[in-house]
């Protein structure tokens, strides 16, 4: 899911997603929507970390089923 914030959050809160994709840039923090927000508890595993050349992070999760 590319490109709409409020698709990804509905899928996340129904339980659809099984991987997440993030690239983390480098910079200032504390403003912009968030992606987690806390009314969606969403458990997730570190599957990779991948440092870019330009100072990026790839990372992968995937999501973890409470049981």
């Amino acid at each position: 899911m590319h490109g709409s914030l409020s698709v990804a959050r509905q899928l996340l809160g129904a339980g659809l997603v099984d991987r997440v994709r993030l690239l983390v840039y480098p910079g200032a923090a504390g403003g912009g929507k968030q992606l987690f927000p806390s009314d969606i508890p969403v458990a997730l595993e570190l599957v990779s970390a991948a440092p870019l050349g330009n100072g990026v992070v790839a990372m992968e999760y995937r999501t973890v089923v409470k049981s």
